[in-house]
């Protein structure tokens, strides 16, 4: 079996590399300090990452943070703003298809109970 991700479901690897550089470590130093921390990282892990070719794991965001001196939050792209509009609440959600053949069901009526004398 085959898994395929998505370049989407890595956010924050364009934030790994842009901190990495603003602080002039290479991928190397970046490693270390976060060995040196206690988190198993490789260089080809980190290079991965800020590629976007694997996932972040919430325990990685962690020593991310601490070693950059940053919070959390600030790796995630800020939130798109929205243009004041209603969105999505006047779209009719349809679940399933009706097939064009299908009669409609008809109910059938319930059973009555036996009377008694």
């Amino acid at each position: 079996m085959e898994v395929r991700m998505y370049r989407d479901e890595n956010v924050i690897g364009q934030n790994i590399a842009k901190f990495r550089y603003q602080r002039g470590w290479t991928q190397d130093e970046l490693v270390g300090k976060l060995q040196l921390l206690g988190l198993y990282m490789t260089r080809d892990i980190v290079a991965n990452i800020e590629t976007k070719r694997c996932v972040v794991t919430d325990k990685q965001i962690e020593y991310f943070a601490e070693v950059f001196g940053v919070k959390a939050g600030d790796f995630f792209p800020e939130k798109r703003r929205l243009s004041g509009r209603t969105v999505g609440l006047d779209v009719k959600i349809v679940t399933r298809r009706r097939c064009r053949r299908r009669r409609p069901r008809t109910r059938a009526p319930l059973a009555q109970p036996a009377r008694r004398k």
